[in-house]
């Protein structure tokens, strides 16, 4: 009985530190779409690392213990001198391995965008660009275009796009799958009599609402999505007009300009030796 209330009392703190980063999915969401739709940010900031936060923190929970049960094996048994210093080369690996991922996604360059490339051609506003410099420009746009066109256009407010959004992302089926196995715990618990009917019903609000926040956060992460198209639309209009003025003002080409200037400068050469 002891054992089978550990298996529970683990299943409800996974349970926990899912849910809350199912909150965390939905809320940044929502709050990174009002800010894209009011005009006060371009880019999304809080969204894509809404799993990270609950996720590094389970991370450091699970160093901390590792750490602990190093310590006291290699201290209170000398005899288990080995397996504690296992323990603890593990933990280092593990927590330098976190370092690593967090250092190259800080130092990761941001992917190429139409807003990039149109704040580039801002910058460079009043000055006259070579026609190569407009030509890298639309291949960069035909670039970014290649790589938008492989998104798939869904209706945010159904369930069913949510529903397939999760199926895509399996990390949003971890707090449900927990929650199901919080209720067969439970129920086990129950009929064997060592818990009352109170446990199995906690459990099933836990599984409802895992899977009331979790469709709600789909829908908002499609609704997010749909709003970062919608606005990079505009960056390429704005893009695709600040390109044709671009190559209205550049250098053209001249054909046969650098072979007239070599010969040219070697006729200039050949009079120098000459004199």
């Amino acid at each position: 009985m002891e054992s089978s209330w550990t298996a529970l009392t683990v299943l409800a703190a996974l349970w926990l530190i899912a849910f809350s980063a199912q909150l965390a999915d939905y809320a940044t969401a929502r709050f990174d779409d009002l800010r894209l739709a009011r005009g006060v940010r371009t880019r999304l900031r809080l969204h894509p690392v809404a799993w990270i936060v609950p996720t590094a923190g389970l991370g450091i929970v699970a160093l901390t213990i590792a750490a602990d049960w190093s310590t006291r094996l290699f201290f209170a048994e000398p005899a288990q001198a080995p397996a504690a210093i296992l323990i603890a080369l593990s933990t280092v690996v593990v927590a330098v391995t976190i370092v690593a991922i967090i250092a190259v996604v800080v130092v990761r360059p941001p992917a190429d965008s139409y807003r990039l490339v149109r704040d580039e051609l801002i910058e460079s506003a009043g000055l006259r660009i070579h026609q190569d410099q407009v030509d890298e420009f639309r291949a960069r746009v035909s670039a970014i275009d290649g790589a938008s066109r492989g998104r798939v256009n869904t209706d945010a407010g159904t369930v069913s796009a949510a529903l397939q959004l999760s199926v895509r992302t399996p990390y949003r089926l971890i707090a449900p799958v927990l929650a199901l196995g919080l209720v067969i715990a439970a129920v086990v618990e129950t009929s064997q009599g060592s818990s009352q009917g109170l446990a199995v019903l906690i459990a099933v609000i836990a599984l409802v609402a895992s899977f009331v926040i979790g469709v709600s956060a789909a829908q908002a992460s499609l609704a997010l999505g749909a709003s970062v198209r919608s606005t990079q639309d505009v960056y390429r209009g704005e893009l695709m007009s600040l390109i044709v003025d671009a190559e209205r003002s550049s250098k053209k080409r001249v054909a046969g300009l650098g072979d007239r200037v070599t010969r040219a400068l070697s006729i200039l050469r050949e009079q120098q030796e000459t004199e």
